[in-house]
């Protein structure tokens, strides 16, 4: 995915799952696919979870086909009435479930969609459509350990772009779907899906797919608060639940310079798997006062990257370089064409890029491209 779908900001001891009971709820109460129930009442957020209004789209679209896309506002519950502008041209706005029907361009390429000002902007790649439609509905990929409260992406044939005509079940519980297309689905984890090993059903049209066994996970977050003065070193504990498999996991702490983490910031590792399935990660106080850690897993790689996806956002990216970096970007553009099936160099380059910390659209269609060739969503 992505803009940021992902980011959520948790303060320490605050638990970081309320806003997305409101979402599930707020669809409910709309009527989604699967008559799911709303819960009683939505528990109030205690924290902060996400910075910004976010919009939620499909990462791949089909020219002139119906798809869904969704907003969330800065609790990450589903915002009505909001104006996305797509394409910089047409504008959609979103319903009580704060979700809005559009249509695919019929040129192929990237869109990009926004509201007010630019804010939460995000893009996604526009396919062709099929010269032929296929019957059925299929998967082909999507994630192998969901997080309970993350949203996630799967990939296949037969969806509809209208994403009520979509039912998700995990572990038996209806998953909200927040944005779809004919062939991507953005669905959010029931609260209340038991962790562990499970199914993941998505049927359409009276058609049903299914995967292979998932798991889905929590990742919990604990760390050292001391006094917090400079200097002071203490110990982020990532805790894993829900699997006994190691899991890779990224932290970021909020806001900069506040603490400094052993391995940057971001940081990245890997639970030890096993009965605890945990891993530490140690930091350092810099400056006094309130932090905010945001985790989230880094799935398992799903198979070869799309590269015409990522050289779609890198040529969008190009378009918006500021002076300077238009031949950094042809150099990878070059590498991508040259070696389609070994992306790694190419990878590599980006990432570099990326420490420069480039801004706005033109930083995140580069983060885009990245996140394609690391093939992960």
């Amino acid at each position: 995915m992505s803009s940021r779908v992902r980011r959520r900001f948790f303060a320490l001891r605050i638990p970081h799952g309320v806003a997305l009971t409101a979402v599930l709820c707020a669809l409910a109460g709309a009527g989604t696919a699967g008559g799911q129930q709303a819960p009683a009442a939505a528990p109030e957020a205690s924290g902060p979870a996400v910075l910004h209004p976010t919009v939620v789209l499909p990462p791949v679209l089909v020219a002139g086909k119906p798809a869904t896309l969704a907003v969330l506002d800065a609790q990450g519950r589903p915002a009505a009435n909001v104006a996305v502008t797509l394409g910089g041209e047409a504008t959609v706005t979103t319903d009580a479930t704060g979700r809005a029907a559009l249509t695919a361009p019929d040129a192929q390429g990237v869109v990009r969609a926004s509201l007010a000002g630019g804010t939460g902007a995000t893009s996604a790649t526009v396919i062709a459509a099929p010269a032929e439609e296929r019957s059925g509905i299929s998967i082909e990929t999507s994630p192998r350990m969901p997080l309970l409260r993350d949203r996630f992406v799967i990939r296949g044939q037969g969806f509809s772009g209208i994403g009520d005509e979509n039912q998700v079940l995990l572990g038996g519980k209806p998953a909200a779907v927040l944005a779809a297309s004919p062939v991507a689905l953005v669905a959010l984890p029931n609260p209340d899906t038991p962790l562990g090993e499970t199914q993941l059903i998505v049927n359409q049209g009276g058609q049903s797919a299914s995967t292979g066994p998932v798991s889905v996970i929590s990742i919990e977050l604990a760390a050292d608060k001391g006094r917090g003065q400079p200097g002071q070193e203490g110990e982020i504990k990532v805790g894993v639940r829900g699997t006994d498999r190691p899991v890779s996991f990224e932290v970021r702490a909020e806001p900069a310079g506040r603490i400094e983490l052993a391995r940057g910031n971001p940081s990245r590792g890997r639970t030890s798997g096993g009965a605890e399935n945990s891993a530490a990660i140690r930091f350092t106080f810099k400056q006094p006062g309130e932090f905010y850690l945001e985790v989230r897993a880094v799935p398992e790689p799903l198979g070869l990257p799309d590269t015409e996806a990522a050289r779609n956002e890198l040529e969008e990216a190009r378009r918006l370089a500021p002076h300077g970096w238009d031949k950094q970007i042809d150099r990878v553009l070059k590498l991508l064409k040259q070696h389609p099936q070994d992306v790694t160099e190419a990878r590599d380059a980006i990432e570099k890029m990326l420490a420069k910390k480039p801004e706005g659209e033109f930083g995140r269609h580069l983060e885009a491209a990245w996140k394609i060739l690391l093939n992960r969503e």
